[in-house]
């Protein structure tokens, strides 16, 4: 799968929208996608750091003919001359599968222009606030809902909403960081560029505090950058970073973090890192809040309204609270699991998923699978499968003329199997997915592909039914996402109404 990813960073912008897809395009990567970055060349546009990791880049112009150099910003970006220059960029290259924008400042016209490079488009967003022509949307925050988009959304166009698909790296799979009586750490970090000169008001905040230790990470471009060097060299518990290479690792000593609700808003939830939360741009506002009214964080509210002795209050109550601090960590960890970057690459490696007829080879595959607890957990046959027994029923199956078996695979492997049961002018579909891949939302483009294949394989189908256990929540609701009627614990989809011959 060849994936191609739209976004820009600036000052202006911040770097946030780079952060939060770089994870995404590592498990893409990982997973034997080739991705591929294209952002303007922007003050901080961060291409130089993608290209050292390995990713393929493309470079825009920094400012397109005719565009006001005081209208920089995200919101008036001029959509045809960003295609103009995308079109040169992209010049011989070969086309893609996906492309994945995450920019406020480019919509509809923008997206379906894009379709001249790749058949598919993902959006990133969470805000709302536009008309959008794609295929997939992705709003992570806890405010995206189908309600909010229902009229800016094509028909048929998946989304994936809330913190699940949060796409985080892949340490932050892990277990929550202890919370302990007293804070004694604190980490403090409001962004990549930190226009706002936020960090600093934290700096004069802390200072009633000499017995914390503190890391401020705020990068050497930021404005208040001499202030705040002076202020270190007077605290010898603090330790001021331009740059760190290991965020993740200051993240889990700390026992308190202070900064603003971006992307790594999902990173402390993931670890249960108690927050002192303040927005530092408008987009950030609405999520704060509703991680706050969900227990998740201290929400102080956005940063023109936080003085240095609100700050400084809050720091003092929330430090010296166990209580508090362990109800935000139980709180915040129900929300993230730190596995939404391979939910997000399943959602889009599904639509260019593999389905092909089982082979006597596959013995072993078929045996394993079928075997793992947690398939035969939800299976109507709960018991192991001895050897000689799989291999009688396999053989079996793949000279039964009424049976389908099918094994769906992606780059990187198989990820699930189907079987089709053909009696009369319908046909039983049972599914498992290979236990790695339980969890991440396979089973809908498993069904889809399925039921193509199945269709094309015996014309004559009219529709096609399935049995679930009852306390299996995840496969009914499955089920019920592919467009099953659901009678008690039973499902049909109706392929062609006779009535109509």
């Amino acid at each position: 799968m060849r994936v191609l990813i739209r976004s820009d960073a600036s000052p202006t912008i911040g770097s946030g929208h780079i952060a939060r897809l770089l994870p995404l395009a590592r498990t893409l990567r990982k997973q034997g996608s080739h991705v591929a970055f294209v952002c303007r060349q922007l003050p901080g546009h961060r291409l130089d750091m993608l290209a050292a990791e390995g990713f393929e880049t493309f470079a825009l112009p920094q400012r397109y003919p005719g565009e006001d150099p005081q209208q920089a910003i995200e919101s008036l970006l001029p959509w045809q001359a960003d295609i103009d220059a995308l079109a040169h960029a992209l010049d011989s290259h070969p086309t893609f599968d996906w492309i994945i924008v995450d920019h406020y400042g480019l919509d509809y016209h923008w997206q379906t222009a894009a379709r001249r490079w790749a058949p598919r488009i993902a959006a990133v967003d969470d805000l709302a606030t536009r008309q959008y022509d794609v295929d997939l949307l992705l709003n992570q925050n806890l405010l995206g809902t189908p309600q909010a988009y229902a009229s800016l959304l094509p028909l048929g166009c998946q989304t994936l909403f809330g913190p699940r698909f949060a796409m985080l790296r892949d340490e932050f799979c892990c277990p929550a960081i202890p919370i302990k009586p007293q804070a004694k750490r604190v980490l403090v970090n409001f962004g990549g560029f930190d226009a706002a000169m936020q960090t600093h008001h934290a700096m004069l905040a802390m200072a009633e505090f000499p017995e914390l230790e503190v890391d401020f990470v705020a990068g050497a471009d930021n404005p208040a950058w001499e202030n705040m060097q002076a202020l270190a060299a007077d605290h010898p518990n603090w330790r001021l970073h331009s740059f760190v290479s290991d965020f993740y690792r200051l993240m889990t000593e700390a026992d308190l973090f202070v900064g603003a609700g971006g992307g790594t808003s999902w990173e402390r939830a993931a670890l249960g890192l108690p927050t002192i939360c303040i927005a530092v741009s408008n987009n950030q506002q609405a999520n704060g809040e509703a991680m706050a009214a969900s227990g998740a964080h201290v929400y102080l509210g956005p940063r023109e309204q936080v003085s240095v002795e609100q700050l400084r209050q809050a720091i003092g109550f929330v430090a010296g609270n166990p209580g508090i601090r362990r109800s935000m960590a139980e709180h915040s960890r129900q929300l993230v699991d730190g596995r939404g970057a391979q939910r997000v690459a399943a959602a889009l490696a599904g639509a260019v998923l593999q389905v092909r007829p089982a082979t006597a080879d596959d013995a072993q595959l078929l045996f394993d699978g079928r075997n793992a607890e947690a398939v035969r957990r939800w299976s109507l046959e709960t018991g192991v499968i001895e050897w000689s027994s799989h291999q009688k029923w396999l053989a079996a199956s793949l000279h039964n003329a009424q049976r389908l078996l099918l094994i769906a695979e992606t780059d990187d492997g198989p990820v699930g199997v189907l079987r089709y049961d053909l009696r009369g002018l319908e046909a039983e579909v049972s599914i498992y997915l290979f236990e790695e891949r339980i969890g991440l939302g396979w089973g809908r483009a498993l069904l889809a592909r399925g039921e193509a294949f199945a269709i094309n394989h015996w014309p004559q189908l009219r529709a096609i039914t399935a049995q679930v256990l009852p306390a299996n929540q995840p496969s009914l609701k499955v089920f019920r996402e592919a467009g099953f009627t659901q009678s008690a614990c039973a499902f049909t989809r109706v392929l062609k109404d006779d009535s109509n011959d």
